[in-house]
């Protein structure tokens, strides 16, 4: 494997994990178990997330099909999991495309921080124009809509030439997202307060570290902050020759956790800084949705030196990450599509763009960021059930030896034996115990107290619909690669 396809590996393979990872979770998280959070996560990413990043990276490599045809060739019926793994990434790039058309607002109407008066009324009425609960559905927001159109342009330009236009996009923006990330670490540890803020990061709470919820948020997170499950990761590894797995796939893991703490000390330093110039206390301030960074550090911004500057600079940094995750997401389709139907990589993208503009629409109407709340909370449930399927299908229905063997044969640390101990028995149960943890939560339908009916069409069908649709889909077409 040359230097160069293993240097593009990792950069797409990090841009993806920190992409449609969340970020925002691992500082709240921190916030609400304490400072030593961070062990039980490592444990966690040992245990669960970085086996599980092998299991796509290997299997992408080792099979070098797509993912419906990688696992057709186990078993046939197997084809589900690799479209489950299509639907899935479909619906979280859609709504990620629309989260995208906020940021590129919030870029425009930096000029004049428009939003400086009332930043929760600006960002619910003037921006989303969201309804009071869920009526209005005939209604839409046309600066979202124009929005959306702009983000799926930036979106097609990452895809249309596949591998190529992928790789040379991420390679054009990562230095300037990782200069922006130190560039606000920096100046927002250097705000009056901001080391309160941080503090309250750090801060231990030994006792949180027996209760059963900081391992649950630690497990959920491992997997959640490395992008897996959307049939992302084995598309890149089939691009990046042979091997490499166990180092990217720990080179991942440390980029997330890293990320997770910079993101961290940049978000309570700026939060603590806000809670002095407001006379709020900080735990009213931290919450973790889709709309935090416009309701709550939006309010910091109008303070800072030189603040349409830097709230231009602090949208466009945030807005990267929308960027990589739905880019990357986009690009599993268009490789499925390209590989499996023998489209160009052009049509196929326009195809990819089109219908994730449709389903974004959904999202913008006037009850859309309710919806949205929704699909974003249950598609974890999607999540799991395809990294359970797919542990399954490698670790009993096909000779995970050859995987283990391989995995051996293309690292340097010889882990193979190991990791199909932990794929054919621990991440099974570990899955299984998540899963049963949150539909005993979600149990009641009760979810931020929505109207159950809105709960159960837009939560349960987020769910059940594309399982069901992924099992249907005919067998017949197994032969490409």
């Amino acid at each position: 494997m040359s230097n160069n396809s293993r240097f593009f590996f990792i950069l797409l393979s990090v841009g993806a994990a920190i992409g449609i990872g969340n970020v925002w979770l691992y500082p709240n998280y921190s916030y609400k178990f304490g400072g030593f959070f961070f062990v039980p996560y490592i444990i966690a990413l040992f245990l669960l997330g970085i086996p599980v990043l092998l299991l796509e990276f290997s299997i992408g490599q080792y099979f070098n099909k797509n993912v419906v045809d990688l696992f057709a060739s186990i078993k046939k019926w197997l084809s589900g999991i690799g479209w489950l793994m299509l639907f899935n990434a479909f619906i979280v790039m859609s709504y990620y495309a629309v989260a995208l058309s906020w940021h590129i607002i919030y870029i425009f109407v930096s000029f004049g921080l428009q939003w400086k008066q009332d930043a929760k009324s600006y960002f619910f009425s003037n921006v989303l124009q969201a309804s009071e609960g869920f009526k209005g559905f005939t209604k839409f927001s046309l600066p979202v809509f124009i929005a959306l159109i702009i983000a799926w342009i930036v979106i097609f330009l990452y895809i249309k030439r596949g591998f190529e236009s992928m790789k040379k996009h991420f390679l054009m923006v990562f230095p300037f997202f990782i200069a922006l990330i130190f560039f606000f670490l920096l100046h927002s540890l250097s705000l009056d307060n901001a080391l309160d803020g941080a503090h309250s990061l750090l801060k231990p709470r030994f006792r949180s570290m027996l209760s059963l919820d900081i391992w649950i948020s630690s497990f959920s997170l491992a997997i959640i902050s490395l992008g897996v499950s959307f049939g992302v990761m084995p598309a890149f590894a089939r691009k990046s020759g042979k091997g490499f797995v166990t180092g990217n796939s720990l080179i991942v893991a440390v980029f997330a956790l890293m990320l997770g703490f910079l993101i961290g000390f940049i978000m309570f330093g700026m939060l603590g800084f806000l809670s002095m110039k407001q006379s709020i206390a900080l735990d009213r301030l931290v919450f973790s949705d889709f709309g935090f960074p416009f309701v709550v550090l939006a309010q910091a911004l109008p303070f800072f030196y030189k603040p349409t500057l830097l709230s231009l600079l602090f949208f466009m940094l945030l807005a990267m990450f929308f960027i990589f995750g739905t880019a990357s997401l986009a690009y599993s389709l268009t490789h499925a599509l390209v590989h499996k139907f023998r489209t160009k990589h052009i049509n196929a993208a326009i195809m990819v763009s089109g219908f994730g503009f449709l389903l974004g629409l959904l999202f913008i109407i006037s009850p859309g960021f309710y919806i949205m709340d929704i699909a974003g909370h249950f598609v974890y449930y999607n999540v799991l059930t395809v990294l359970l399927l797919e542990a399954v299908a490698v670790g009993w229905f096909f000779d995970s030896e050859k995987i283990s063997s391989y995995i051996n044969q293309h690292s340097i640390l010889k882990i193979g034996s190991l990791w199909r101990l932990f794929i054919r028995y621990l991440i099974p149960l570990i899955l299984l115990l998540l899963l049963f943890k949150r539909i005993k939560s979600d149990l009641l339908l009760d979810y931020n107290n929505y109207p159950w009916i809105y709960v159960l069409v837009f939560g349960a069908g987020i769910v059940i619909i594309p399982l069901v649709l992924a099992f249907l889909m005919p067998q017949k077409i197994l032969d490409r690669k």
